[in-house]
């Protein structure tokens, strides 16, 4: 039972275990999430005023009151079991076929792209010091050879992720940065793509569609993740040059890129990164080149207190430590310290592909 694009196959045993997960997933996020909300009103706040005699302030005296609640934790900790199980499903998977997988990648990468690694690359702490989203291992893993468990893993976890948290089975992130992209530089005609932070090529393929002249380069920093990569485009005709490198600090020369992207990368690093990141992509960039940034719309300037707290639960949960921060930063300022000037630089919210929710972006153009 292989699904598409996937070198993944499952057994009917474990595709029924999935479907148990996802439908976990939907009834924590969907059924019981909404009821936070009356805990917040009814319980958390008038508590909090009672104690201090005045409202929440931010999402951080919520987050403490809110822990307080017996809603709260058990909700919490069926989301966090929910996740774990979904990984550990995907291990199940991953760890019965690893021989098959690894030759897999190993034959199908043989016939296109290209792919370099770096075994003496330093590691990002951001990267390495959390298993970002309780991935087993974390984007680093690697068993060396031809390993590509990371990517395989991902792969296999992430067919649940964002659909269990009732993200629309129709939206296409990368189909609606690029979108994005056409229509605000509509005479934008990129010779030479950089994606970062690519993991198993889950969005390429939809910049080769939107580009079909351009030459495509990736990064990520996790050699496993690369080598399912390679041969999971390559098993889709799609020739991309793929290379184990950090965004902080590639080896690629000055003006290299015409465009360069990211999709739903940068609450995976850190505040330290951020301005580096804008700073080697303006390196990168030709004159009148365009980088843009993909990320989950959470700008939290734009939401009630309430929201704030409820889409922080990441930060704290779910091992992603800068979430918070970066839907707190004023994203213009290390864009514009980084060589883009203010006028060239955007922030945005735009539409997703299906019409009825909206995605976030932000860069410039050099």
């Amino acid at each position: 039972m292989a699904e598409r694009h996937s070198f993944i196959d499952r057994t009917h045993d474990e595709f029924a275990r999935d479907n148990f997960i996802l439908n976990l997933k939907w009834h924590i996020n969907l059924d019981l999430g909404p009821g936070l909300r009356d805990v917040y009103e009814k319980r958390a706040r008038p508590a909090f005023r009672r104690a201090t005699g005045r409202d929440f302030g931010n999402r951080h005296e919520v987050r403490k009151q809110m822990l307080k609640e017996d809603f709260f934790q058990a909700w919490g900790s069926l989301w966090r079991t929910a996740q774990h199980l979904m990984w550990e499903s995907a291990e199940g998977q991953v760890d019965r076929q690893i021989d098959d997988l690894n030759a897999r990648a190993k034959k199908l990468g043989a016939k296109m792209g290209s792919l370099r690694l770096n075994p003496k690359m330093k590691q990002p702490g951001y990267a390495v010091d959390v298993d970002i989203h309780c991935q087993p291992g974390g984007y680093a893993f690697d068993a060396g050879g031809d390993d590509v468990t990371a990517g395989a893993i991902y792969d296999a976890g992430t067919k649940l992720y964002g659909i269990g948290q009732g993200l629309s089975r129709g939206d296409s992130p990368a189909k609606a940065l690029l979108n994005f992209i056409k229509k605000r530089y509509p005479n934008l005609k990129p010779k030479r793509i950089l994606e970062e932070g690519c993991t198993i090529g889950s969005s390429t393929p939809a910049i080769a569609e939107v580009f079909p002249d351009a030459e495509i380069h990736a990064i990520d920093i996790g050699a496993g993740l690369l080598r399912y990569a390679h041969g999971r485009l390559s098993d889709q005709g799609i020739p991309v040059h793929f290379s184990q490198q950090n965004a902080e600090e590639t080896d690629f020369p000055d003006g290299h890129f015409d465009l360069i992207v990211s999709n739903i990368m940068l609450h995976e690093t850190s505040r330290k990164a951020f301005p580096r990141i804008m700073k080697e992509c303006h390196r990168l960039l030709k004159p009148g080149g365009v980088m843009a940034h993909m990320d989950v719309p959470l700008r939290n300037d734009k939401l009630e207190l309430y929201m704030q707290w409820y889409r922080d639960w990441s930060t704290h949960f779910n091992n992603e430590p800068f979430w918070g921060a970066l839907h707190d930063m004023e994203v213009l300022d290390p864009i514009v310290k980084a060589g883009f000037s203010k006028n060239k630089a955007f922030d945005e919210f735009f539409p997703n592909t299906t019409g009825n929710g909206v995605w976030w972006a932000c860069g410039g153009q050099k």
